[in-house]
């Protein structure tokens, strides 16, 4: 917290005496590209329940001031070139969505197109073909939901578990290892979710008919191709392997469906959930990716590493002030919190 209001501090006078507008028309910081991450904007509560969506209007907001700042939001494949080639435009910007959330669909995109920006969708596909909610996010989702009640479920759970905050997580982290222990199919997990639901008092058919944390279906992806959209890597199972074998096979299974919904030859990857391992780099510059992203915040330079770009991952927790301060490159020059890598998406294959 100390360091945070130290922080809030620094760019506060950096505001005030300019020397923030000054920094953002700088050679250094032309020099450097900084990517945002975004996961969800939400459609109905979704902003309230966890870090990965933003409601409507902050995201409107985060639009309208690139525009303010005057970024020059370029493409991932044109801003990487450009990157290696030290041309950047000035205040240069890339806007990335992981996942491929309906919403992106029906909220983001047409916010997007309006402001007339380029955006990359890491998309992940297993779930664009079997339409039900994700799991894993749908079950915290469902915990969310049902909280500060009692969750009792002895063929899941060794207790009744309190659905406070901690409780939450707990219940989540029993519920998924249930379904990986039993080895689940997609339809099985659904019937997981639907069970859960039921013991929360929970319309988990009125959730599903709202596509809450369902993603885009094969004919929406191709929409979206069609205006424009670049579809990247973002794995088939938002899973990864340590083996090069199965994560080639991985990659194979999502390349296959992304030129399917008619995307140009996908050359650009996300880490599933910002996690990988040290030999994930290696395999993706040998099956031929030319960018690979992650979660670590901080502002890409020629000196970057292709295979570990940070980026920005914006939050309802993010203030403007902040948001400001990265987009002319004073955030990045701040002590920044490190990120701790989960191993979730991890399958030991």
């Amino acid at each position: 917290m100390a360091l945070r209001q130290a922080k809030m501090a620094v760019l506060r006078c950096a505001e005030a005496t300019g020397a923030s507008r000054w920094l953002a028309r700088t050679e250094w910081r032309r020099n450097k590209l900084l990517i945002l991450c975004y996961h969800g904007v939400s459609r109905f509560d979704e902003h309230h329940w966890g870090s990965l969506y933003i409601s409507e209007a902050i995201f409107r907001r985060r639009m309208e001031v690139l525009r303010e700042e005057r970024c020059n939001v370029l493409p991932i494949g044109e801003a990487i070139e450009r990157l290696r080639d030290g041309t950047l435009p000035e205040r240069a910007v890339v806007i990335t969505f992981d996942d491929g959330t309906h919403d992106f669909f029906s909220v983001s995109f047409p916010i997007l197109e309006e402001f007339g920006y380029p955006v990359t969708l890491y998309l992940t596909t297993y779930y664009v073909e079997f339409h039900r909610p994700v799991f894993d996010p749908a079950c915290s989702y469902l915990l969310w939901k049902g909280r500060d009640t009692t969750l009792r479920w002895p063929e899941v759970l060794d207790a009744p578990v309190a659905l406070d905050a901690a409780g939450r997580e707990r219940a989540a982290a029993a519920i998924i290892r249930y379904a990986i222990a039993r080895k689940l199919s997609g339809a099985g997990k659904d019937d997981l979710l639907a069970s859960l639901a039921t013991r929360l008092d929970i319309d988990y058919q009125d959730m599903c008919r709202r596509r809450v944390l369902q993603l885009i279906t094969p004919e929406e992806a191709t929409d979206l191709a069609r205006r424009g959209v670049n579809l990247e890597f973002h794995t088939h199972r938002h899973r990864v392997y340590r083996s090069r074998e199965h994560m080639f096979a991985e990659l194979e299974d999502n390349r296959r469906r992304l030129v399917a919904y008619g995307a140009r030859e996908p050359k650009h990857f996300c880490y599933t959930g910002g996690f990988f391992l040290p030999q994930h780099p290696g395999f993706l510059k040998e099956y031929g990716i030319v960018s690979a992203t992650t979660c670590f915040p901080g502002l890409c330079t020629a000196e970057s590493d292709l295979m570990r770009l940070p980026r920005l991952v914006d939050t309802m927790g993010l203030t403007e002030l902040e948001f400001r301060g990265w987009l002319r490159g004073i955030s990045a020059m701040l002590p920044l919190r490190r990120v701790r890598q989960e191993e979730g998406q991890l399958v030991d294959e």
